[in-house]
């Protein structure tokens, strides 16, 4: 018991350490990227990893069963159907890889007849071979995603965390190399997929040799993979969602306004990907314990104190990371990418700012999983999605770039927001109005300090990097003052405590 609550609690801390790593490093080799590929390439190479985001669809939701199913039997002590389990995904997934890769061939021959209009004929011919090379990288990932999963399902976050970290550090190294190389953005790919693909090898040497799990290729569990298709159903719906909001602004913005756009509207939503996965790295990791807790039969007033225990943490995190860029992200844009991407700053206010419902709720995804009662999220977020689209396809053509960010932001707010709150509530359990007391009063101190910020920088213009990293320290430092004054309770203020020893000692 106490070498896995080590493992959750070092799983978390090299959770933040590897965000910590993955966020910073990208913020520090984006600009270059971006000046060395020019806003048209960026572009190109945006919708390219939109068109075959779609791809993905093809494993059917699959993904979402692999760590359920696997930590399922190995809590049972079932090591055979474990590696049972493992062999089916492996071969679904190695069928499912095949399939991406001649879809993604196809698809990718067939571009120019959706933006011969907006787009030059050699960025159609970038685009074609992106799309192909991407597709085959997908292909091949694809199988080896098991172990991975595989991997999450045993809990041992401790070796999952410092691959991550390796993996974040050797990223924009290999990527940069590329493009100094001369590359572009096919260099970005070849590296990418060769640095990922490495990766899954780890996992799955790992998998064998020090978890002892070989996959099974017969005798499969009965009535497994019926359970799993229903199971995965609705995630499949789930992930249509999430194609349907982040992917297809870029498609339709690159059809209508050509590359560069698509480059303005990357850069915002790039903002919102490094908080999302600060948000979800928590939750994340719980998943086997929420498993737990279902199969145990918990009562709903346990999963009410998870829940208000993890999204505090999380609103205390992402609080603080949305105020801040609300008050320095305009001026930090305009000295990072550059003037033609100040429109960026707005496209990620209008999905910040609605994302944090969902954020700071992200373990209610995790409870919803590991009771099988995703049916209705699925189908709620279907609905708003289609929305979604259908105001992108209108507001893209009237306002551009913000309407297609307006249009997700009021698909948040509606979706994620009032409906799956209501379900949380009513439907799980979970006391929402007790939870969303807590976080109105822990909001009042953030948004203070927010207006006072906005106030202040609109009479202190800063110019220079160092005018913008001396307010953001100084921000820095009176938020966390007034968080630890204010809003943290006394479990929260235990997490920091080994931080505040070794400031202590250092001053």
């Amino acid at each position: 018991m106490l070498k896995k609550i080590n493992q959750l609690r070092a799983g978390v801390m090299l959770s933040y350490l590897n965000l910590a790593v993955g966020n910073l490093i990208p913020i520090l080799y984006t600009p270059i990227m971006l000046r060395l590929l020019g806003q048209e390439e960026y572009g190109v190479y945006g919708i390219a990893n939109s068109l075959v985001g779609y791809l993905s669809l093809l494993n059917f939701g699959l993904g979402s069963s692999i760590v359920r199913y696997i930590a399922k039997y190995r809590a049972e002590g079932d090591k055979k159907n474990e590696e049972r389990t493992v062999g089916l995904f492996f071969l679904l997934y190695t069928i499912i890889g095949a399939l991406i890769i001649v879809v993604g061939c196809v698809l990718g021959n067939q571009v120019g007849l959706f933006y011969g209009e907006t787009l030059s004929g050699e960025e159609i011919k970038t685009l074609k071979i992106l799309v192909i090379m991407l597709s085959i990288s997908m292909g091949i990932l694809m199988p080896l995603n098991v172990f991975a999963s595989l991997i999450m399902a045993h809990e041992r976050y401790v070796f999952s965390g410092v691959i991550r970290i390796i993996s974040s550090v050797l990223s924009p190294v290999f990527n940069l190399t590329a493009l100094y190389l001369g590359f572009a953005s096919f260099g970005l790919v070849i590296s990418t997929s060769a640095l990922s693909i490495g990766v899954n090898l780890v996992y799955v040497i790992y998998g064998i040799r020090t978890l002892k799990i070989r996959p099974r290729f017969s005798h499969y569990p009965k009535g497994l993979m019926k359970e799993i298709l229903y199971y995965s159903s609705f995630h499949f719906l789930a992930s249509i969602v999430d194609m349907l909001y982040w992917n297809t602004d870029k498609i339709l913005l690159g059809k209508y306004m050509g590359a560069a756009a698509v480059a303005v509207y990357n850069v915002g939503a790039m903002f919102h990907t490094y908080t999302q996965n600060i948000a979800v790295s928590i939750s994340g990791v719980l998943m086997p314990k929420v498993t737990k807790m279902y199969v145990d039969q918990v009562n709903t007033d346990e999963y009410t104190e998870l829940f208000i225990r993890v999204g505090r943490l999380q609103f205390l995190i992402i609080s603080f990371i949305v105020s801040a860029f609300c008050v320095f992200g305009r001026q930090f844009i305009f000295l990072w990418a550059g003037e033609e991407y100040e429109l960026a700053f707005w496209v990620a206010v209008l999905i910040l700012v609605p994302s944090v419902i969902p954020w700071i709720e992200n373990l209610g995804l995790q409870i919803l999983t590991a009771q099988n009662k995703h049916r209705f999220r699925s189908v709620v977020y279907l609905i708003i999605a289609v929305l979604n689209v259908i105001l992108t396809l209108w507001w893209v053509q009237l306002y551009g770039i913000l309407g297609a960010a307006l249009a997700s932001a009021i698909a948040f707010i509606v979706g994620q927001g009032f409906i799956m709150n209501w379900y949380y509530w009513k439907k799980i359990g979970i006391d929402i109005p007790k939870f969303w007391n807590i976080i109105l009063k822990m909001s009042f101190y953030p948004f203070i300090l927010m207006l006072g910020g906005l106030v202040i920088t609109y009479y202190v213009e800063i110019r220079s990097f160092i005018s913008f990293f001396s307010g953001a320290f100084i921000y820095t430092l009176v938020f966390f003052v007034i968080a630890y004054r204010f809003m943290m309770n006394d479990y929260e203020k235990s997490i920091i405590a080994p931080l505040l020893k070794i400031l202590k000692r250092a001053h």
